[in-house]
């Protein structure tokens, strides 16, 4: 008899439960979302609206170009291939596909006695679950630009510790067009592809290469918007139009606190602000194990968005950081049986009422 291994298994139930919630929460629950008539389905939720947008028309109005390209091209491509097929339904195919790729590479890797691989993967099933079950985990499966940026992260890094620098420096420029923590991925492979070597003078040679080739890539993205738009540094003031942005460095840390004036402190944010801890503490574990290449990553992830002055999209940043989730959960195994399973219920809790919220229109990020 074949046996199905863990991850698998774990993984099946869990898009089991989402399939359950997002089939019974749209069909007898009516929609809470502010602009029902701007959207197809479920599917087309906030941000995902706005990839929909640029997938079918480009980037025709000024808020669009808060988006990062790759992902609405890659919808557009597909999209166009499969006749023009409705550009919700084939991003979140897109994401669900990729989502399960990473899964399928983390099931392979999991038992590999290879060192290199190292906190790229969870230790115990205790880091995959606390992974699976993060509040806003469904977005691996909806039209949104998590799954991409999740798999091109995980192959940087992989290509990066095998010594092939040119590989994880592309890998790493894709995501810096994909979303703004792209750019901290490229940090975190050029000092990755940089330890590994033996000689000082090919560390640098190594880490300013590897920064080069990402940048360059990049660069495509602000050389875009000049030429389009007259500007290349439109994604930014697009941005700006989403909410008030932190200008000064106090802001920007007083935004832990709720320092600044258009924070508003609800139960709701408390709980992003404790994820934004926790994530920290995740940071502290990776520089424990001597991951220093993930936690610059995982620190520039967490530190570097306070410049937006709010948490409020906490749940969803963290998804994507999978080394500091699959190190938070290998250490929670070692908790007392009580706070272990304390902390998974309250995790579990957050994740279906998210995962429900975003079924039914109301902010899940």
């Amino acid at each position: 008899m074949r046996r199905y291994h863990p991850i698998v298994l774990i993984t099946s139930g869990w898009l089991l439960i989402h399939l359950v919630i997002w089939t019974i929460a749209p069909r007898f629950f009516p929609s809470e979302y502010p602009w029902p008539n701007m959207v197809r389905s479920m599917f087309d939720y906030w941000d995902a609206t706005h990839y929909s947008a640029i997938a079918v028309e480009g980037y025709s109005g000024p808020v669009r170009w808060a988006f990062y390209p790759l992902y609405p091209l890659l919808v557009r491509i597909v999209s166009f291939v499969t006749l023009r097929a409705r550009p919700d339904l084939v991003g979140a195919v897109i994401s669900t596909i990729l989502f399960l790729t990473f899964c399928y590479l983390q099931a392979r890797i999991r038992t590999s006695p290879e060192q290199r691989l190292h906190g790229l993967k969870p230790e115990t099933l205790w880091g995959w679950l606390f992974f699976l079950v993060w509040p806003a985990s469904w977005v691996f499966h909806s039209h949104h630009t998590e799954s991409l940026f999740l798999l091109l992260s995980f192959g940087a890094f992989v290509a990066a510790r095998n010594d092939r620098w040119v590989l994880a420096s592309l890998l790493a420029g894709l995501c810096a067009l994909t979303r703004n923590q792209g750019v901290f991925v490229a940090i975190a492979v050029a000092i990755e592809s940089s330890f590994i070597q033996q000689r000082f003078k090919r560390r640098l040679m190594i880490f300013v290469s590897t920064g080069m080739i990402a940048f360059v890539l990049f660069s495509l993205w602000p050389i875009y918007q000049l030429w389009t738009a007259g500007s290349p540094l439109m994604s930014f003031k697009a941005q700006a139009q989403f909410s008030l942005q932190a200008t000064t460095l106090k802001q920007m840390i007083g935004t832990i606190w709720f320092a600044n004036s258009w924070q508003h402190p609800t139960w709701y944010f408390y709980i992003h602000h404790l994820a934004f801890l926790l994530l920290n503490v995740g940071v502290g574990f990776l520089v424990a194990r001597r991951e220093y290449a993930l936690a610059v990553y995982v620190f520039l992830s967490l530190w570097g968005p306070l410049y937006l002055g709010t948490l409020e999209n906490q749940f969803r940043y963290g998804a994507i950081m999978f080394p500091a989730l699959f190190v938070l959960g290998d250490t929670a195994r070692r908790l007392p049986w009580s706070v272990r399973w304390s902390l998974f219920s309250v995790l579990i809790w957050l994740h279906v009422v998210c995962t429900w919220d975003y079924a039914v229109g109301r902010w899940a990020y």
